[in-house]
Order: C-alpha cells, then structure tokens, then sequence
C-alpha cells in the first residue's frame, strides 16, 4: 500500500522542494489561467500559507499533489467566514485529490462557516464525490480573459 501524507503548509515550512512543486505546477496549469499568473511569487506562497489553506500531499514522502484555499469573510456579513478552493492539483494515478479535499473541508470546519469547492477543468475529482462529501451544486463557474 502506499504511504500518503498531508502537510498544511505554514510559511516557515516553504521549503525549496515545495516551492519548486508549486512551480512546476504553475507551469503545468497556467495555460488554464491565461498564462498571466507569476507562479514563481514567494510572496503570495507565504501569504497564502500565513493567512488561508495551504496544503501538499506526499506519497512514501514525494510530493504528488497541492491544494490552496482563501478563507475570507463573506462580502454580505464579514463575520461570516468563508473557504474556497483557489486549486487542486495531484499528478495521475495518485489519491492525493480525494486526501487533500478531506483535509481541506477539516480545515474549513474548523475555520470556516461555508466551503465552496470547484471542479476544475483538467481534475479527475466528480460532481458525485463532492456531493458524498456534503457539498450540494450551487452554479456554474467561468472565466473570460481580457487582453490587456
């Protein structure tokens, strides 16, 4: 069987090897995105890592997936906390998806009164899971790119 761990990341825990996963991921997603974004931003890793969710998963200790999530107080009440999922990545073959959305919702029970999850365009997670898991389709979400 193989050995997977979860690490929620804090910013003294952004090691090289979890910065250069972050990387490798952000080139490998970033044509979703529009190519704009800076996936090299240390800053924004430690910001994301200080203030939200941030979390890697390992299998026999490589890393094989990332999740980030910013918590946030809702736009209608601000004492009414909210998590969303910013990303999910694992690479193939592995059960590092389905491990860091258990860890994600732990997270957003602790800290959150809602958690909103996305099913991105290029992840093997199903709306069936999410709704096993207690999440319930509330709309559809899209991007339109501005060339700027």
């Amino acid at each position: 069987m193989k050995d997977y761990t979860i690490e929620r990341i804090r910013p003294a825990q952004i090691t090289t090897e979890v910065a250069e996963f972050f990387l490798f991921v952000g080139k490998t997603v970033n044509e979703i995105y529009g190519g704009k974004y800076d996936w090299a931003n240390k800053v924004a890793l430690l910001a994301l890592s200080r203030d939200h969710y941030l979390a890697v998963c390992r299998r026999n200790g490589v890393l094989v997936g990332v999740m980030l999530g910013k918590l946030y107080g809702s736009i209608w009440d601000n004492d009414v906390k909210v998590l969303r999922q910013e990303l999910l990545f694992s690479l193939p073959k592995t059960r590092a998806s389905k491990l860091l959305i258990d860890d994600f919702i732990d997270f957003g029970r602790t800290h959150a009164d809602h958690v909103y999850t996305t099913i991105g365009a290029k992840t093997n997670i199903k709306r069936r899971s999410l709704e096993k898991l207690g999440f319930e389709k509330i709309e559809e979400f899209y991007r339109m790119e501005n060339k700027r």
